[in-house]
């Protein structure tokens, strides 16, 4: 009898998470981009971002998917940290809905009479839609119909042999029990990757009598906890923004759940007392759906007035090397009161922004093989700073030279975004080039030492006169260019190249000269900028 009953559970429990997984990637799919825009576009408050959370949790019934897309979107930047974080507490709310259903639906009505006919018509939904989102909706029916079949069979497993054994309670057993319970939500979640089986399980336990309402109370809390292994498994190896969200998701549940074991014993009472006023059902399951309920909008309102400070400080948290290498180190607001100290913090992050433009072009410059990296990246988030801090700057009352050296640093800027993308676009046309004449080879070098020793005048560069000196380094590259770009031609007129290498070899030394120009039209502006820089400190101490 003991084996019939360990049978119906485990059978019930396997129709259950196939019908949640039948059922939430049906609704998904019917969906289509509503959920992406949804996310993206109801987002603006916390309140909507906190209905989104609750409402497409609802819909979808899984919130471990909802918190997964979440990550992607915040990661994507198309949500805020504090958009996500809102939408992550929302779907913890909307996940005590399945709660509801099993509670209200679940163990009340004729299940078979209602989970059969779901099934058949949903496959018949299914078999004739194809792959259209009529399909997806069938396939969606099916899940809900296996979804109550699978808690019918595991509601009778429960009332079978079970009903004779009945765990003892934390009252009983003392509170060392509590915990051991919670633990044991935490574990179910994490091993069946689905706080709604752990739920439908306690509830099942509860009605049947194996398990008091206490201890049952203490394993959904260790359910509602154990979610967040899904978000912290989604994140391992992620970046610094979906490691923030992630964090959120676990510090919502760990206070959530901390609350909700602390005081489980009076909001037990203040739930039964709920149940009297709203009249409603007083079987186990019940009471627990609306606990779960209640101590999850506890954990709303306890995280509503410490939102702002919690988003600070995941800021700060999980910091990435290219959050350190793109946050600005010279401009600071408090400058921009003194115009021609905050142009020289403009030109000392400027100073960075070209170092590392310069390194790339020496990479480039260097191998044999060229590879495309993720420091533009890098490049083009201290070019927004730059561009930012200029139009505070451009508010403030400034002297005439100044504000015509404004529009000049941005052009810098640019050309050494410019610069960067460059680089990448010879890389790209590495993998094409087959160069195997040893004569054209050498020029090939020749030509690339040239471009070096233009870049190492500019690392060194500091007054006119190796401005001058850069000019002469770029006519020296340009004559070169010309010759090279003879001999690869000839090359191919020959067939000692083919003709995919002659066009990127033919390119890639144009990228060079481009680059090389760019180079010399930014060093001339920085002179420019740095000599107006100049006069202005002399002008303010006479």
């Amino acid at each position: 009898m003991v084996t019939e009953s360990l049978n119906a559970v485990l059978g019930g429990l396997g129709l259950f998470l196939v019908g949640m997984w039948l059922m939430s990637d049906g609704l998904k799919l019917a969906a289509g981009n509503t959920l992406r825009d949804l996310l993206h576009s109801w987002t603006y408050t916390r309140v909507r971002a906190l209905g989104t959370g609750f409402m497409i949790t609802g819909l979808v019934q899984s919130s471990s998917a909802v918190t997964v897309a979440t990550i992607g979107f915040a990661n994507a930047g198309l949500l805020n940290l504090e958009q996500a974080i809102w939408v992550i507490f929302g779907s913890n709310v909307g996940t005590t809905m399945t709660g509801w259903i099993v509670a209200l639906i679940g163990f009340k009505v004729n299940i078979e009479f209602l989970a059969l006919p779901l099934i058949g018509i949903g496959m018949l939904i299914r078999l004739t839609g194809k792959k259209s989102r009529r399909a997806a909706m069938g396939q969606a029916l099916t899940g809900f119909g296996l979804f109550f079949l699978g808690i019918s069979v595991l509601k009778d497993g429960f009332i079978g042999q079970f009903s004779d054994y009945t765990l003892p309670g934390i009252e009983d057993a003392g509170l060392h029990f509590m915990l051991l319970y919670m633990l044991l939500g935490v574990l179910l979640t994490t091993l069946m990757q689905s706080s709604s089986a752990a739920m439908v399980i306690t509830l099942g336990a509860a009605e049947s009598g194996v398990i008091t309402l206490s201890s049952a109370a203490a394993v959904v809390i260790g359910a509602n906890l154990g979610t967040t292994t899904t978000a912290i498994l989604s994140v391992w190896g992620a970046t610094a923004t979906a490691k923030r969200v992630a964090a959120s998701h676990v510090l919502f549940n760990l206070i959530t759940a901390s609350i909700a074991i602390l005081i489980i014993t009076p909001l037990l009472a203040l739930v039964a007392f709920a149940q009297d006023l709203m009249q409603l059902s007083q079987a186990p399951a019940v009471t627990l759906a609306l606990f779960h309920t209640a101590f999850n909008i506890l954990g709303v309102i306890v995280m509503w007035p410490i939102a702002d400070r919690v988003v600070q400080m995941l800021e700060h948290r999980f910091v990435s090397i290219h959050e350190i290498t793109s946050r600005p180190m010279y401009l600071d607001d408090t400058s921009l009161q003194v115009p021609a100290v905050a142009v020289e913090a403009l030109l000392k992050e400027l100073d960075r922004v070209k170092q590392m433009a310069l390194q790339k072009s020496e990479h480039t410059v260097s191998l044999e093989i060229a590879t495309a990296d993720t420091g533009s990246a890098d490049t083009e988030a201290l070019i927004t700073h730059i561009g930012n801090y200029v139009s505070k700057l451009s508010q403030m009352d400034l002297p005439d030279a100044i504000a015509g050296a404004l529009p000049d640093i941005i052009h810098i800027a640019q050309q050494y975004n410019l610069i960067e993308d460059i680089c990448n676009d010879y890389a790209e046309l590495q993998d094409k080039v087959q160069l195997n004449d040893e004569d054209l080879l050498q020029q090939v070098n020749e030509y690339k030492h040239l471009v070096a020793q233009l870049l190492l005048l500019i690392e060194n560069l500091e007054d006119e006169t190796n401005v001058n000196q850069l000019d002469e380094k770029l006519r020296a590259v340009e004559d070169e260019y010309d010759t090279l770009k003879y001999r690869i031609l000839k090359g191919g007129s020959e067939g000692k190249l083919s003709m995919v290498s002659v066009d990127a070899l033919v390119q890639q030394t144009g990228l060079l000269r481009r680059m090389c120009r760019q180079w010399a039209k930014a060093m001339r502006r920085m002179q420019a900028v740095t000599d107006v820089t100049l006069k202005e400190k002399s002008s303010e101490k006479k």
